[in-house]
């Protein structure tokens, strides 16, 4: 018997009352800690594709890969590689501290981090753009009972144009996504720069304990690549998963006649710890 409207509305305000409590006290919570070989990546932005494999371009409402049941779009700029560079890096001076807070550094010392300290005037004005476009670019997420926008990849920032001292504000209404992270090796990361598509991949295999088979195709989605054709995608996988191979980062891979693309993966000590927890739970036959 269905419940009076009356019961249905204060239960559907009630729930939604829950989860914005539990959306505010998140915002108060620390950003989880890494190790500083490592750099930490919400598996739900690395997962969509926020940060692609293609031209940098103003888009509105752009669709992205999304969790089935979820659609997830953005507006401002189509991010790349470069951009995920910038990001991973505020988010590391970030890490352990309270969302929101703000994050004091030089320039300098950022594009240091980033091996990019070359011309001081043209690498800060690269800089620049770069964190204006993560501050100009907005996500939406909507599934079948919710909808949510937290807003820019970063709240806002100001430099000192003299001094070239900054002050970066991550977004609190990001925080939620930090749930579930992915640790890259990011000395991996940077020896991938320059082929992006291989930067992109690496990340989304990163952001996986398990491998479960995946469509080459989804792959494609996934790592927010713009092939026209998918068997050219298919192509330069191939070139990408071996050189993973040959550099001993996973221990095989293939795709087999359903055009599935199996990995043995080759988990870090962190993922090791959470296989064998999972081992631990699983209830004996």
């Amino acid at each position: 018997m269905p419940l009076p409207a009356s019961i249905a509305e204060r239960a559907k305000r009630n729930a939604e009352a829950a989860r914005e409590r539990e959306r505010a006290e998140l915002e108060l919570k620390l950003f989880p800690d890494w190790p500083d070989d490592r750099r930490g990546a919400s598996n739900a932005l690395i997962r969509a594709a926020v940060f692609g494999v293609g031209r940098r371009r103003r888009v509105a409402d752009l669709p992205l890969a999304a969790p089935e049941g979820w659609s997830v779009t953005m507006t401002g700029w189509r991010l790349d590689q470069a951009d995920c560079d910038v990001w991973l890096e505020v988010m590391h001076l970030a890490r352990n501290s309270k969302p929101g807070e703000p994050i004091r550094c030089s320039l300098h010392s950022l594009l240091r981090s980033l091996e990019l300290a070359g011309d001081g005037g043209r690498d800060r004005r690269w800089l620049t753009t770069r964190l204006k476009g993560l501050y100009e670019t907005t996500l939406y997420f909507e599934s079948a009972s919710a909808i949510t926008a937290p807003g820019t990849l970063i709240a806002s920032f100001d430099i000192d144009k003299r001094t070239g001292e900054a002050v970066i504000r991550v977004n609190p209404q990001m925080r939620w996504l930090y749930e579930q992270i992915t640790y890259l090796p990011i000395a991996q990361r940077r020896a991938l720069r320059g082929n992006p598509l291989a930067q992109s991949i690496h990340a989304v295999i990163n952001s996986h304990v398990d491998w479960l088979p995946m469509r080459v195709e989804t792959m494609m989605r996934r790592a927010g690549s713009e092939y026209a054709v998918v068997r050219y995608f298919r192509r330069d996988l191939k070139k990408v998963l071996a050189d993973f191979e040959a550099r001993g980062w996973i221990d095989a891979w293939r795709i087999d006649s359903g055009d599935l693309v199996h990995i043995a993966l080759r988990p870090s000590p962190t993922q090791m710890r959470l296989l064998e927890r999972r081992r631990e739970n699983q209830p004996e036959a």
